[in-house]
Parts: structure tokens; sequence; C-alpha cells
């Protein structure tokens, strides 16, 4: 797949078929419309299917001050995702507030039809683009025909009755709910995280961790301990992560993400690891003493080392 960086660095290829979105988790349903972009590809004898999206990701740029940027995914996991999807090229836009403004008739116009050479395109059911998103599916199929562009509309997946969309996801990640977050997913969620230095007390206390560092941008699961299995120089290894304020040892509230992980010794301070979150565990919890606490990380150790046996 060809990444390219900025519209003003993208080609003209009159025999084009795009995908225009953030694309934000490249979940089930964002996995079908890619899917059927590649089969419109052959059907209709074009030669290079192009996703456009978007960096910063539009929340970032327009969120009301004080609100979170909760990610799915950051531009860098998204494009590492699409590589395996069948994509010919990547097209990643510079999202700015002035971009923002940019009427979806003239964005169609000059940047699908006129600097790509679109003559396809597949979107999926709640498509919206342009100011104000005004340019929906039912405006593009108006405005599609007019010049020769043929416009096919995917409707949304669903799983036990529930369609998906990177919303539920997320409410799913905050709640906890790891199995339909995964399931909808169709994957572990992962974030990556830098490791820094911590209070030392899983040291102390046998059970040694990584605290990490995540992108402010990037959605963290709710508090609680999950089983996970993290990537350590190209190994697997299975871990307990725990995220919250650590109500046993601290008293300031900040909301700490740190694993445990098994099998492994060694410095990993400054590295990036990469965590896959497999299920949540149990809530956090206040523990009378150090001593509970001690057994309660080698319960969840125990439980994690028994999952992990093939």
């Amino acid at each position: 797949m060809r990444i390219t960086w900025g519209l003003e660095n993208a080609s003209f290829d009159p025999k084009t078929i795009t995908t225009l979105g953030s694309y934000d988790g490249l979940h089930l349903g964002h996995r079908q419309i890619l899917r059927r972009l590649h089969e419109r590809k052959k059907e209709l004898h074009l030669e290079r299917s192009v996703l456009l999206t978007f960096h910063p990701h539009p929340q970032e740029i327009l969120r009301k001050t004080g609100t979170a940027v909760e990610l799915l995914t950051t531009i860098e996991e998204r494009l590492e995702l699409l590589e395996s999807l069948g994509i010919d090229e990547t097209v990643v836009i510079k999202f700015t507030k002035e971009f923002s403004q940019t009427s979806y008739i003239d964005f169609f116009q000059n940047t699908l039809v006129a600097a790509l050479g679109t003559r396809a395109m597949v979107v999926g059911f709640n498509h919206a683009f342009g100011k104000n998103r005004e340019g929906d599916t039912e405006h593009l199929k108006k405005l599609a025909p007019e010049m020769g562009i043929s416009i096919e509309e995917i409707e949304p997946v669903y799983q036990d009755g529930i369609s998906i969309s990177s919303s539920k996801i997320r409410l799913a990640l905050k709640a906890g709910d790891m199995a339909n977050a995964n399931a909808w997913l169709g994957r572990p969620y992962q974030f990556r995280g830098t490791v820094v230095h911590g209070d030392s007390l899983g040291k102390q206390l046998g059970y040694p961790t990584a605290n990490l560092e995540i992108d402010p941008v990037k959605l963290v699961p709710a508090d609680g301990v999950y089983a996970t299995s993290i990537v350590i120089r190209g190994k697997n290894h299975p871990a307990a992560l725990s995220i919250g304020t650590k109500p046993t040892v601290r008293l300031d509230g900040e909301r700490v993400v740190e694993a445990l992980i098994l099998d492994f010794n060694g410095e990993l301070y400054g590295e990036s690891l990469q965590v896959d979150c497999l299920r949540y565990l149990r809530p956090q919890e206040r523990f009378a003493s150090l001593e509970e606490l001690q057994k309660g990380i080698a319960r969840d150790v125990d439980v994690i080392r028994a999952e992990a046996q093939p």
C-alpha cells in the first residue's frame, strides 16, 4: 500500500475508486466497506483504490474546550492495519479548521474528481463530509451521477442484532466491556505505551511492573484489571494490566496504567510496548493491607498464566 501524506502530493488517475472517512478503529463495519471497494474495483475494471483519511483526527481540531479526544486508533495504528486490507493507496489529508469549512460540493469536485480522478465511490451508511457534515449519502447520490460517478452505500454490519460503530466500541471500552469491543473490532483492542518510572511498589511486593505512558488522544479502557498480551522486542508475553488510581496505596487519585509482564526479566525504560487487551478480569479494589494486595495480584497472575497455557 502506498501512503501519500498531503492532498497536494496525491496523483491523478482517471480509473480510481475512492472511499473517504476517519475509519477510526477499522472495525468489522469498516472492513466490509473496504472489501466491497476491492470488489467494485474489479467489477468496474478500475486500476486504483484510494482511501482518503485525516490527520489530525477532526475530533482533535473541532472538539469543544475541555473535552477529551478518544481515538480507537492513532494515525500510525490505522495505517499499519490498512496494510493488510488490500488498499492500493491511502491519502492522509491534513485536517485544519480552514479545511473544515470546505463545502462538500467543492471537496467533491476539486478533490475527489479533479485531483484524484475518482470514477466510483463506496461509502458507509452514515457517511458525511464537508462543512457541517452536509455532504451525506443522499446529497452524494444526487451529485455524483451528474458527473458520471457511481456511488454504492454499504449497510451497517450487525452482530447479535447490534449495528457496529466506532461510537459503540468507545462506549464498550469505557464500560470495561472488552468482550463486545473486541468482537466488534474483529481483533483485540490495542494501544502502545512508553515505559516510564513509577513508584517501584510492584518490585517491593515481588511483582515488578512497567508503568506505561499512553498517547493522550488514545482511548484508555475503563479502570480495572485486564488479561493482556504485550509485545516486547517481537515476542508476545502474557501480562496483567492494571488501569486506575491504585486505591490501596495512592491518595492523589492520579490514573495510571501499569503492566505486570509474566516471564520477562530486564530493563524496559524508554521502550514502546504494544498492548493487546484480551479480557476484563475484575474492577479495581481497595485492599485492607499490602499483604492482601499481594495476594490479589497473585490471584490475577494465576488466572492469566492458566489462560495463557497452550
